[in-house]
């Protein structure tokens, strides 16, 4: 079995530590569109239909999350213009800052941070058809002006509101103190290839998509390494279609000299060398 763009990943969800678990619960909620699946007193699993998307947990620790490597940005895939015509709208209308907005050739995207300076993507992919894709498979990614007005007019009303069917977890960005050896650590522990890279960021992919994860050092070299339960990104969420395929990623963290620890028998975590988890367990179909 394989993904969308003949992947053998499909990107789950992000699991943050927050500070303020009702606000932040709240915010994703009636900002970002998700709905409530499941809340207790130190949890908070928010997505769409039956499908977590943002899970949250009362961090033990305080801090900020700039301060150490982790999260960049998630980045919630919408599955149409439209989708992201009605976001945009909603976000203005609250009169939500954005951090910014950008067509990348594949892809139009919003930016904003929650309550406690998380980064979040929307975004709506293009037509395939339209992706600078060069011969040896790297696609090539833009930051050019977004057609903002073109999508706000785009956009009605949704109330109350949510995202719309079909939205999913699209990548994840990390931030990482050195790009070029974090990338060839999840190209090899996740199989996944270069798809375009600068010298401060390398955006990787399996299959034929764009990127599902992006790692970039635009934080610094003097961050310090991710720790459990501290503010910011607990971990991500990969699932794989076999068990074969889970151990085939185990290996590869073994090869690597990774950390690695069995949660159960379908589902492990691995550590990156900036504390970063990554979580990897069979498909929940």
């Amino acid at each position: 079995m394989t993904y969308a763009y003949q992947s053998h990943i499909y990107l789950a969800e992000a699991v943050l530590n927050v500070k303020d678990l009702t606000n932040q619960t709240a915010f994703y909620h009636q900002i970002i569109g998700l709905e409530i699946l499941s809340q207790t007193e130190t949890e908070a699993i928010l997505g769409l239909g039956r499908k977590a998307l943002v899970h949250l947990i009362q961090a033990e620790k305080s801090g900020e999350v700039r301060e150490h490597y982790g999260l960049y940005h998630l980045a919630i895939l919408l599955p149409t213009r439209k989708a992201l015509a009605d976001v945009l709208k909603h976000l203005s209308d609250l009169r939500i800052p954005l951090v910014g907005g950008a067509d990348h050739g594949y892809s139009e995207a919003l930016y904003l941070e929650d309550l406690e300076g998380n980064g979040i993507e929307l975004y709506r992919d293009k037509p395939v058809s339209s992706w600078d894709i060069r011969e040896d498979g790297r696609i090539i990614g833009v930051t050019e002006a977004l057609a903002a007005q073109d999508i706000y007019d785009l956009g009605e009303k949704v109330d109350p509101f949510i995202l719309a069917e079909g939205t999913r977890m699209g990548h994840i960005h990390l931030s990482v103190k050195d790009s070029r050896a974090a990338s060839q650590f999840y190209q090899k522990v996740l199989g996944l290839e270069d798809k375009f890279s600068v010298p401060s960021a390398s955006w990787i992919a399996a299959g034929a998509y764009h990127h599902h994860l992006t790692v970039n050092e635009w934080g610094g070299k003097n961050l310090a390494p991710r720790k459990q339960d501290l503010p910011g990104l607990a971990h991500y969420v990969i699932e794989v279609a076999s068990k074969e395929e889970l151990l085939t990623i185990a290996q590869r963290a073994q090869e690597v000299d990774a950390p690695i620890k069995w949660l159960t028998s379908s589902q492990l975590g691995i550590t990156d060398p900036d504390g970063i988890v990554t979580r990897i367990r069979l498909d929940r179909m």
